[in-house]
């Protein structure tokens, strides 16, 4: 009895902690050396693809804030006055937490939720990728061209498929995101990608999407993906009918 009322009590004190409620966010923001007075901007792209602001904050003592509601997950980007790119992340219920890399806005880390632990290490695992293909290039330019000079085709095509080698891996890993991470907001953005790819597989989509958590599903994409499914294999049946 003694230790579920200790549980019950750890379990209210955790929940008290808690700075929102369900359906509220907060942005906690870190942005070491940049000056004082410099405008914090949340901005997202709408419906009919056009960018708008949704937020804003300045920058005091290195830090801001921002605090709001939100229905469901949702991909927007902080941008910093003065700072040339912005820094994307998931918006949802949660405390966020970004912090800000003024000399390299691509090493900003960002977390606090679920998803935007997810996406973290989504990017970390992209910028393997990239820079393993930016230091094949820087290592290898220069033998490419001389190789075309001497018109060696042999050391071209070499060079060529080493380069595409390591964009299969990096694709590899992009397709199989979504099976591995079934409850990740990524993965559905990644999904609903794939629609737009020439090797789209009707099958492998539909099966990685009945994966998915329920949650994820019952988005605004997630709706939008499931209808997409329905009407391919609408058509199909359709065609198929003939």
């Amino acid at each position: 009895m003694k230790k579920i009322a200790f549980l019950l009590v750890l379990s209210l004190a955790i929940f008290s902690c808690s700075k929102v409620r369900k359906g509220e966010f907060l942005i906690s923001g870190k942005a070491k050396g940049i000056a004082d007075g410099k405008m914090v901007v949340l901005k997202r792209q709408n419906e009919y693809g056009l960018v708008e602001s949704v937020d804003s904050a300045k920058i005091k003592d290195g830090k801001f804030e921002m605090k709001g509601k939100v229905k469901e997950p949702n991909m927007l980007a902080v941008f910093v006055s003065g700072l040339q790119q912005p820094v994307p992340f998931i918006l949802e219920t949660g405390e966020i937490e970004i912090n800000i890399d003024k000399d390299s806005i691509w090493k900003s880390e960002i977390g606090g939720t679920d998803n935007n632990e997810y996406f973290q290490k989504f990017n970390l695992k992209l910028n393997t990728f990239q820079k393993k293909l930016m230091e094949f290039q820087n290592k290898n330019i220069q033998k490419l061209m001389d190789a075309q000079k001497k018109n060696d085709m042999a050391t071209v095509e070499k060079l060529k498929k080493g380069y595409t080698d390591i964009q299969k891996e990096m694709e590899d890993f992009m397709t199989a995101y979504p099976d591995e991470n079934p409850d990740s907001y990524i993965s559905l953005l990644l999904l609903q990608n794939m629609f737009n790819s020439p090797k789209f597989d009707l099958a492998k989509v539909t099966k990685t999407f009945s994966n998915f958590d329920s949650e994820i599903k019952e988005t605004k994409i997630g709706k939008d993906i499931a209808l997409k499914l329905k009407t391919i294999q609408s058509n199909q049946s359709a065609q198929k009918k003939k």
